[in-house]
């Protein structure tokens, strides 16, 4: 099994049963099909960056799954592209070593700790300066 995660945007009109509906349709489809929602994370309704079918805020689902690779997700997908609900869907591999949640804060390294908690500052590589080649001007090659 695979994990993946997939990002709903659904009508702003949907009330919360009509929501919740749709989201058991979509656990059902993908437990028929031998997978599981490990999670699903309701971000709210959210203004659109841009609108999409004459909508300018929609409702946000994160669902995380664990499916079979071969067309584990095929019917979320056929579920999504049929349902007058669904504005726009995206449903990816989650990457081993992802951070859990779009709220956790990511890991810092030593190398970009805060020097003044006692982390070593990153290393900033320094930009060619004029004074290297003497300060001459560069010539431009013809070609």
């Amino acid at each position: 099994m695979r994990a993946y995660e997939a990002v709903l945007v659904l009508v702003p009109s949907l009330d919360e049963d009509r929501i919740q509906a749709f989201l058991q349709r979509a656990t059902e489809a993908i437990e028929q099909k031998g997978g599981q929602v490990t999670a699903v994370d309701r971000w709210g309704k959210r203004r659109l960056a841009y609108e999409i079918r004459d909508q300018r805020e929609a409702h946000y689902v994160l669902m995380r799954l664990r499916v079979d690779p071969l067309g584990g997700t095929a019917e979320l997908e056929h579920l999504c592209r049929i349902s007058e609900d669904v504005l726009r869907h995206l449903i990816v591999v989650e990457q081993e070593g992802a951070v859990a949640s779009p709220k956790a804060e990511p890991a810092r390294s030593e190398q970009t700790a805060d020097p003044a908690k006692g982390g070593q500052p990153a290393a900033v590589p320094a930009a060619p300066s004029a004074a290297a080649d003497g300060g001459a001007p560069r010539a431009r090659a013809e070609a």
